[in-house]
């Protein structure tokens, strides 16, 4: 635990100006957009911001505006780890995660892991070698954003999801489940701070129980221009099979090619063991 708070005072020291959301300070309107549902859509004059729950850990509070859709995905992602002669490495292809706006502040989500290819290697023991490839779990979530507006420089979301065990071999293997508290200050225009607190049940398979697993962050962003930003992410891990908290440094760019398209890439880099270390290209577009 002392040394989950040491890195986080390491990263609040030298993330200043970098980013792990979108700049959040929407546009200041005086228009009642509780009216606009899935069916009678928000008008394009009068959407917020695009602000994906990518690239980070750390989610967006904001929902997608009523009646509009936004895909996000790992187009590409790489995770590698090793722990003393154990050793494996994981490819994403299009790990993708809908979205459809149901109310001005709540949106339904579908994410579906398209193609995951999976290794597993032990060098003390061949026998013990793995491999995995094809499609993976699906899961279905809702978002709320229980304050801020379009004229607020802070904002407060939930997230619940249910994961379903879609993906045999290459998934969690049973039904998971879990909910997310993100939330996000505007400190100057082009600087945002965040975090979330989530906690989630997840299934051990080597175990076949389930265990649950606290999750905190704390991200900052900053907006060089209207089109990069960048972004540092601290993300702490807790479960109740282990004596002791797991962290990672996140950071990378996001590029906004249009008001609804953008592009992202980046790492994961792990503080502390049992972590893996991850490289990342996404893309978030939205209608």
């Amino acid at each position: 635990m002392p040394r989950f708070y040491a890195c986080l005072g390491l990263s609040l020291a030298l993330a200043g100006p970098a980013a792990a959301q979108k700049n959040l300070q929407n546009d200041t309107i005086n228009v009642d957009k509780s009216k606009y549902t899935l069916f009678n859509p928000t008008p394009k004059k009068y959407m917020r911001p695009m602000v994906p729950d990518r690239p980070g850990i750390t989610e967006s509070p904001y929902s997608v505006d009523a009646g509009h859709l936004q895909y996000e995905t790992d187009a590409l992602r790489l995770l590698t780890r090793r722990e003393s002669t154990a050793h494996g490495h994981d490819w994403y292809v299009n790990h993708a995660l809908g979205k459809v706006g149901l109310s001005d502040r709540t949106d339904l989500q579908l994410g579906v892991d398209s193609y995951t290819y999976t290794h597993n290697a032990d060098d003390a023991d061949p026998s013990q070698d793995e491999l995995y490839r094809g499609f993976g779990d699906v899961t279905l979530r809702l978002k709320h954003t229980l304050v801020g507006d379009d004229d607020s420089r802070w904002a407060l979301g939930l997230i619940g999801y249910v994961t379903l065990p879609t993906g045999g071999p290459r998934g969690d293997g049973a039904v998971e489940y879990g909910a997310v508290l993100p939330a996000v200050f505007q400190i100057t225009k082009p600087w945002s701070i965040g975090g979330q607190l989530a906690a989630e049940v997840y299934w051990d398979r080597d175990g076949q129980s389930r265990y649950l697993q606290l999750t905190p962050t704390f991200t900052t962003d900053y907006q060089f221009t209207k089109a990069v930003q960048a972004f540092a992410e601290l993300v702490g891990y807790w479960d109740v099979r282990q004596a002791s908290w797991r962290s990672s440094v996140n950071t990378g760019f996001q590029l906004d090619v249009s008001d609804n398209v953008q592009l992202d890439f980046g790492t994961h880099l792990p503080v502390t063991h049992s972590v893996d270390r991850e490289y990342f290209l996404g893309l978030s577009f939205r209608r």
